[in-house]
């Protein structure tokens, strides 16, 4: 952040209470400036950097009460898991479902960030599209967002994720291209429902449509539901996507990563071992 929050920055990190009042006394518009870099307010800097330290909470506080910006804060909480934070910010107003197109809940998907996303639910938080059903498993209102003819329902809503923002990113344009189209919705959904280990909807939207190997966009790592169930852990929806025909041979759109490398990068060895065993039957029994 710019040199004039650098202070308070310290005292963030620190947990230092008293010297963060003291420095928002002498100077109020530290809560409500932003910077030109890096973080853009200083409740946003507490938000993400400082998860894990004393006094958060008190810190939040005396920065909503000079006027700190909330909403954005509260999204960013669902990105790292600060549920404390983010309860605080619920109570002083933030708006529970976001001010744009992108939700606090969503965001908690996106980043499995499970604590934040239980709060917001006790909370009220909706349910609005398809991509929210399928990341939570909701089986039954996953069937309310598609017609009679299987034809995605307006309210089905469209490709997003948290860089909507980034428009010199290849991924930001491509979403922006393909966020209306109705196999991206559905396939983008089907990806959500197995990185959370839903079986049962990723059932339905198989039924619907879903293309068991799609790489959809509105993901920064992008690979397919295998990828994704493969980085979280779960070996029964890796089981059931192979008995559907999911290929464990495919690669990931960015780096050509395998899914068995994609277990091994989030710690779960013995699951890339059996992966990298799959993969080899897989591609003998096709010579």
């Amino acid at each position: 952040m710019d040199p004039k929050f650098h202070p308070a920055i310290v005292a963030i990190k620190s947990g230092d209470l008293d010297e963060l009042k003291s420095l928002i006394r002498q100077d109020p518009t530290l809560a409500t400036a932003r910077s030109s870099k890096s973080h853009p307010t200083l409740l946003q800097c507490l938000t993400l950097d400082a998860r894990d330290v004393p006094n958060k909470v008190e810190m939040a506080e005396v920065l909503v009460n000079a006027g700190a910006e909330i909403n954005g804060p509260l999204v960013a909480c669902a990105s790292m898991d600060n549920v404390e934070v983010a309860a605080a910010l619920l109570d002083a107003g933030a708006s529970i479902n976001g001010v744009g197109s992108w939700s606090p809940l969503e965001e908690t998907l996106y980043w499995g960030s499970n604590g934040v996303r239980d709060l917001l639910l006790e909370r009220g938080a909706s349910i609005h599209n398809l991509r929210i059903a399928a990341g939570l498993g909701r089986a039954d209102l996953i069937e309310e967002f598609f017609h009679r003819d299987g034809s995605l329902k307006p309210g089905a809503g469209e490709i997003d994720w948290p860089f909507s923002d980034a428009l010199t990113s290849n991924l930001a344009r491509e979403i922006e291209d393909d966020k209306l189209d109705s196999n991206n919705i559905v396939n983008n959904a089907f990806v959500y429902a197995c990185m959370h280990d839903h079986i049962e909807a990723a059932r339905v939207l198989l039924k619907k449509g879903a293309e068991i190997d799609a790489i959809p966009p509105g993901f920064h790592y992008a690979g397919t539901a295998l990828h994704n169930a493969a980085v979280n852990g779960h070996r029964a929806m890796i089981e059931f996507l192979i008995e559907h025909g999911a290929d464990p041979t495919v690669k990931d759109k960015e780096g050509g990563g395998s899914v068995a490398g994609w277990a091994a990068h989030g710690g779960h060895q013995d699951l890339s071992e059996y992966l990298k065993n799959l993969e080899g039957r897989w591609k003998m029994d096709r010579t």
